[in-house]
């Protein structure tokens, strides 16, 4: 399969179409940013303009006619200048958690500036990054240049847009809209493995947990915790998915020096498609969130949609229905567990998300506006200090 395909078709697509490539994970179900690249492609097609994906993701050498392939660096950089060349306006998605991601997003954004043209960065993660926020030193400094340099700037709530607009960056370049919308939860619940069939049916209660092998996620955290919740409720499972299969190696030999009985209460999952995640979610007794630098996690927001309480680390923009522990204290991790389980049916007649904007359509709205706006000309060039 020729990647180059989806461009060919779409350079038939009609002369005043505007081209948009978005630049980050994918395919899903790599993450939430995956799902949502995908949603907005779609979308964008939809009203009859032209999309394509580059996909940065560990898949991303794999050639597919979904997204364009990267095979390294400099297929990368070229693959940019010919999509910039042919009138593409870019989405870059980053966060501050990664330096190969701030260094992407970074050339991608001063392509798009050497050729003309303004680029939208859709800012992912909250407020307690490894990178972001900084009040001083290099580090701010360096993302101060990526904002700067991007035409105009998405993130996930109203305290990460002040937070960017104390880089020096206007108000008015900055939208805040949510990564949750109402297409994430249009899916056809699927049938479950029997593998995780009979997981469900021996434990009780089960949490749901979307995690990765990544300092950020605190396992050890979470082990504590499940350790010290099972000694209270032995029939209790915990399914930790999410993993993406260059991960699973480490997961496994982490969990192979578990005892029989910590093993017994886990269920290891890779990464598993939206539909069989949401079928999954829905079939738990809760949801356990473990990073702090998530912000407004759209997986938190679809648990809340679907009625499954959510237990998650207080990072200040949980909503207001989560259960949230402090950061790094297994015992406490545990109390919430245990509160949840004992109080249920109040926090389940509780968990709900009364509003659900269609979120993907805003963002479309934000994507062909400012493309609009950098081919008239009438984006303001912001001083790179």
């Amino acid at each position: 399969m020729k990647s180059r395909s989806e461009i060919i078709n779409a350079d038939r697509q009609p002369p005043n179409a505007i081209k948009i490539l978005q630049i980050g994970n994918y395919p899903p179900p790599a993450c939430g940013w995956a799902v949502q690249t995908k949603l907005l492609k779609e979308e964008i097609r939809r009203r009859g303009h032209i999309c394509e994906v580059v996909n940065i993701n560990e898949s991303r050498k794999i050639k597919s006619t979904e997204y364009i392939d990267v095979q390294n660096g400099i297929d990368y950089i070229y693959k940019l200048w010919r999509f910039a060349l042919k009138g593409f306006r870019f989405q870059v998605n980053v966060n501050g958690q990664s330096k190969p991601g701030y260094i992407l997003a970074l050339i991608a954004l001063v392509i798009a500036r050497l050729t003309g043209h303004f680029s939208t960065l859709s800012w992912r993660g909250g407020l307690q990054q490894k990178y972001f926020p900084r009040e001083k030193g290099l580090v701010r400094w360096v993302y101060r240049q990526l904002f700067h340099l991007a035409g105009s700037i998405s993130c996930d709530s109203a305290p990460v847009k002040r937070a960017i607009e104390s880089y020096g960056i206007q108000s008015h370049r900055i939208v805040a809209i949510p990564p949750f919308s109402r297409q994430n939860l249009s899916f056809r619940t699927v049938s479950l493995s029997s593998e995780i069939e009979a997981f469900l049916s021996r434990c009780n209660p089960v949490f749901f947990c979307y995690v990765s092998y990544r300092p950020e996620y605190e396992l050890p955290t979470l082990r504590k915790a499940m350790s010290k919740f099972r000694s209270d409720y032995p029939a209790a499972g915990f399914i930790w998915l999410g993993f993406p299969s260059k991960e699973m190696p480490a997961v496994e030999q982490y969990i192979a020096s578990w005892s029989p009985d910590e093993r017994n209460g886990l269920l290891l999952l890779g990464n598993v498609a939206h539909e069989e995640f949401l079928s999954l979610l829905s079939r738990c007794t809760a949801y356990l969130r473990t990073p702090v630098c998530d912000g407004v996690a759209a997986s938190v927001l679809e648990s809340l949609a679907l009625g499954i309480p959510v237990i998650a680390s207080e990072n200040g923009t949980r909503p207001r229905a989560v259960v949230t522990y402090r950061d790094r204290d297994e015992c406490d991790l545990c109390a919430k567990l245990a509160f949840v389980i004992q109080q249920y049916r109040l926090i389940k007649e509780q968990t709900q998300l009364n509003e659900i904007e269609d979120n993907i359509e805003l963002t479309v709205d934000w994507l062909l506006r400012t493309a609009e706006a950098s081919q008239k000309g009438r984006v303001e060039l912001a001083h790179v200090r």
